[in-house]
């Protein structure tokens, strides 16, 4: 699992942003956090702060913006989602 920052994985959204291709991007982004949602979600998080306190800045907005489609591209495991529960309690 590669090691990168919060820091490192928001610049690394950004300098993606300018580009053409969202899906390459989107790819190099999760390679780079290795699937960890949870790093992506910090990246999130410091890129809306970084927009709620400049909103003019259309790099940070584009950079939220493919995070975002990142998250999207992610399972979600929700222990407390009803499908799993029902599974969990059904009687064979």
């Amino acid at each position: 699992m590669p090691t990168t920052t919060t820091d490192d994985l928001a610049a690394k959204a950004a300098e993606l942003a300018g580009g053409a291709d969202r899906q390459s991007a989107v790819g190099a982004l999760v390679a780079e956090c290795g699937g960890d949602r949870a790093a992506l979600e910090a990246a999130r998080d410091l890129t809306a702060r970084k927009v709620r306190a400049r909103i003019d800045d259309w790099e940070a907005t584009a950079a939220l913006t493919l995070l975002n489609l990142a998250l999207a591209n992610l399972p979600r495991h929700d222990p407390l989602d009803w499908r799993e529960r029902w599974a969990r309690h059904r009687k064979p």
